[in-house]
């Protein structure tokens, strides 16, 4: 009899790790050249109408610094705005400009998002929660980082539209946070304490100036890179494997799987690890 399967993210890997930092500042570049050797992955949230700017990314930098390291751009709104706080249709105007016009400088379709400001912390205008998923689904965002308190938490979201990080970077715990993701021996947890994890680490980057401690990133990346046992990825791709994930097709009796994603995933079912590639059925499987 089946008892517990859980997610396991590409190689296996039972942990993941991700960034956001916002606003689209210089100081992205720097942090880019810190985190990229160490292998983690960032998703950099732009405001469309500040590029360009003395102080923001011009677009040749957005090539150099993000993408051709193999980070990602996200909407962040056109004008920095509540998303709470405005209107259904202010927020399609909000979202869907802000990603048309990053979409049309950098050559790339733009899917992600972080809420700009106190983003869905409160609301107006008769504005609710599920105004604004409706809104983000009508322009083709498929999640949204939101913020607030950290949620110390190394959980997948159950909603992607309101996306908790487990911490900012300037989050007092966060090392010992950090170094408890990384120290999970699975081997000795109970069956079913043997779940899926995901660090969010989040900010902005100008912060690291201001507290003069980009330091902070190298003993980051130095301990999440010791580690044989994380996939470092972008918020997207995080999103994507989840998602596919969740396609997969069981048998009654669980002993056959298919895979109608184009993804290749990966599983643990009561301590076997399975592999099933896009289009692949796997038969006769334990349960």
């Amino acid at each position: 009899m089946l008892r517990y399967q859980f997610m396991r993210f590409p190689e296996g890997k039972a942990r993941a790790f991700t960034m956001s930092y916002d606003d689209g500042c210089v100081q992205d570049k720097r942090l880019s050249d810190i985190i990229t050797p160490y292998g983690l992955k960032c998703t950099f949230n732009l405001n469309a109408l500040s590029l360009g700017r003395p102080y923001e990314h011009s677009v040749e930098d957005i090539e150099k610094y993000i993408y051709a390291r193999g980070h990602e751009v996200a909407v962040h709104g056109a004008h920095h705005r509540a998303t709470g706080r405005l209107r259904p249709i202010e927020i399609l105007d909000e979202v869907l400009s802000c990603r048309r016009d990053l979409e049309k400088r950098v050559g790339r379709i733009i899917r992600g998002m972080a809420y700009p400001d106190s983003g869905i912390r409160s609301y107006a205008f008769g504005t609710e929660y599920a105004d604004v998923k409706a809104a983000l689904s009508a322009c083709g965002i498929t999640y949204a980082r939101t913020l607030g308190e950290d949620n110390r938490r190394y959980d997948i979201p159950t909603d992607f539209y309101a996306w908790m990080p487990t911490a900012h970077h300037t989050n007092p715990e966060l090392l010992s946070m950090l170094d408890e993701f990384l120290g999970f021996d699975y081997e000795k947890l109970y069956i079913s304490s043997r779940r899926e994890r995901l660090f969010y680490l989040w900010g902005h980057a100008f912060e690291f100036d201001g507290d003069d401690n980009w330091s902070l990133l190298d003993e980051i990346g130095k301990r999440v890179a010791e580690s044989k046992d994380v996939w470092c990825a972008t918020n997207t791709e995080i999103y994507d494997y989840v998602t596919a994930y969740g396609k997969l097709v069981y048998s009654a009796d669980n002993t056959t799987v298919y895979n109608p994603t184009l993804h290749t995933l990966w599983f643990e079912r009561d301590g076997m690890l399975y592999k099933i590639a896009p289009g692949e059925t796997l038969t006769g499987i334990k349960s």
